[in-house]
C-alpha cells in the first residue's frame, strides 16, 4: 500500500473484535512511530500499553461518554511526554501518535484518539490525577492521548478526495 492509500482508508474506529493485538506487533509499530522528528533528538515520548482487561475496564469508566467504547477494545496505548527532556514534548507526542495510527492501519489494525492532555474525568478529577492514581504516571511525565488499537468489527468507508485549494495560500494569507 502507498501512504496515500493508508491515509485515505484510515478512519476512527470504536468497535473492535475480541482479538488480542500481539505485543511484538505493538513494539514494532511503536519503534517506527518513535522515529518521528524529535527536537535535538531528545525523544521525550514514552508509551504505556494497557492490555489487561481490568485496566481497560477502568479506563472505560474514565468519562461518561467518550471512553465507554473502550470496554471491548483489546488494547489502549497512552502516549506521554517527559516534560524535562524537551519543551516540544506535546508536539512530539502528537507526531508519534499520528505515525502510530498510520502504521497500525498498514498492519490491518484500527485506532481512535482520546485527548487527555487537559480536562477532567466524569468524576471531576483531572486526567493527570486519574492516570497517576490508576496507572502510576507521575511528573515529569505528562499524558497526551490514549490510542485504542485493535481489529475493527465492521468496515469503514474511505475518505473521499476533496478540493483543498480554498485552504492553500501562497506567499501571503
Amino acid at each position: 500500500l502507498m501512504l496515500t492509500d493508508i491515509i485515505k482508508n484510515r478512519r476512527t474506529v470504536r468497535a473492535f473484535k475480541d482479538k488480542k493485538v500481539e505485543r511484538e506487533t505493538l513494539e514494532k509499530l511503536l519503534m517506527y512511530a518513535s522515529m518521528a522528528p524529535s527536537n535535538g533528538n531528545a525523544h521525550p515520548v514514552e508509551f504505556l500499553v494497557i492490555d489487561d482487561k481490568e485496566n481497560i475496564d477502568e479506563l472505560s469508566n474514565m468519562d461518561s461518554y467518550s471512553t465507554l467504547y473502550l470496554k471491548e477494545c483489546p488494547c489502549v496505548i497512552l502516549f506521554m511526554g517527559n516534560t524535562e527532556l524537551s519543551t516540544t514534548w506535546l508536539e512530539e507526542c502528537a507526531i508519534d501518535a499520528s505515525y502510530f495510527q498510520l502504521l497500525a492501519e498498514e498492519e490491518c489494525l484500527s485506532t481512535s484518539w482520546i485527548n487527555v492532555v487537559s480536562g477532567n474525568t466524569s468524576g471531576k478529577i483531572s486526567y493527570d490525577e486519574y492516570i497517576e492514581k490508576n496507572f502510576g504516571v507521575k511528573k515529569p511525565y505528562k499524558p497526551m492521548c490514549l490510542i485504542p488499537v485493535g481489529y475493527k468489527k465492521r468496515g469503514t468507508k474511505a475518505h473521499e478526495d476533496f478540493d483543498v485549494t480554498s485552504k492553500v495560500h501562497y506567499n501571503e494569507f
